[in-house]
């Protein structure tokens, strides 16, 4: 019986929005999208502090490391369906996108101040 996914060494597909690509066990989630050409936004480098690499998983979670303590500090209740990619270590198929950005989260006023006034820019 054949592997479903055997590229090259490459065992678990990823679905990145609507992208298709192939990931090693054991392997970063953020090391698989930029060894696939995607340029994923890593400010701090890769080391978990500025959670620009954070990506929304759609499916498949379990594919995935479990969520780390500094995922859960800098991601709070969001941490499970939000994951770091710098932390998350791929270990079977997932299904991720960049999380659309909220404009009430970098206003510098409430939700109710966005609603009545439109963005806060």
């Amino acid at each position: 019986m054949l592997e479903p996914f055997s590229l090259a060494g490459y065992a678990i597909e990823i679905q990145y929005g609507s992208q298709r690509i192939f990931a090693q066990d054991g392997e970063r989630l953020l090391d698989t999208l930029l060894s696939a050409g995607i340029d994923h936004r890593h400010i701090c480098g890769g080391r978990g502090f500025c959670t620009s690499c954070r990506v929304e998983i759609l499916a498949g979670g379990e594919g995935l490391s479990p969520v780390s303590p500094l995922e859960r500090e800098r991601l709070g209740a969001d941490a499970g369906r939000l994951r770091l990619a710098c932390q998350a270590v791929v270990r079977g198929k997932v299904h991720a996108r960049v999380p659309a950005p909220r404009a009430a989260r970098f206003s510098p006023f409430g939700d109710d101040d966005v609603k009545a006034h439109g963005r806060a820019d």
